[in-house]
């Protein structure tokens, strides 16, 4: 397996099927994820996943590898997401919205062992 197919193997597993269980068996225990909210180990980086896609319902995602070396690979993710528009806490229609996230991985011996959040973009659509 290559790089970009064990960290895309991990991306849609967790934010398109949300399973969240193949993280928890695929990430090691040192795994570290320096992400945008900070620092995190493997059961806060799960717990920040599962409160993303509770917020953000996506629908497909598109990636691009912006670099790669041995043991690292830097990927342009694109995620479409369908969000419900609330007013008062009463949803009122949908719209779909993207956001973009250049993340970077490091891969040892197949597994992931960080990730980096580089920045986050919002886009909306009608």
């Amino acid at each position: 397996m290559t790089l970009s197919d064990t960290v895309i193997r991990l991306l849609e597993e967790v934010y398109i099927a949300k399973n969240f269980s193949y993280a928890e068996e695929h990430l090691p225990e040192n795994y570290i994820c320096h992400c945008f909210e900070g620092t995190k180990n493997k059961a806060e980086a799960i717990a920040l996943a599962k409160r993303y896609l509770k917020k953000h319902n996506i629908k497909k995602f598109y990636l691009t590898v912006e670099n790669s070396d041995e043991e690292t690979i830097t990927l342009n993710v694109l995620l479409e997401c369908a969000e419900k528009e609330k007013f008062l806490g009463i949803t009122f229609g949908e719209h779909t919205a993207h956001h973009r996230h250049l993340k970077t991985f490091k891969v040892k011996d197949g597994i992931i062992t960080e990730s980096l959040d580089e920045f986050s973009e919002f886009e909306y659509e009608e």
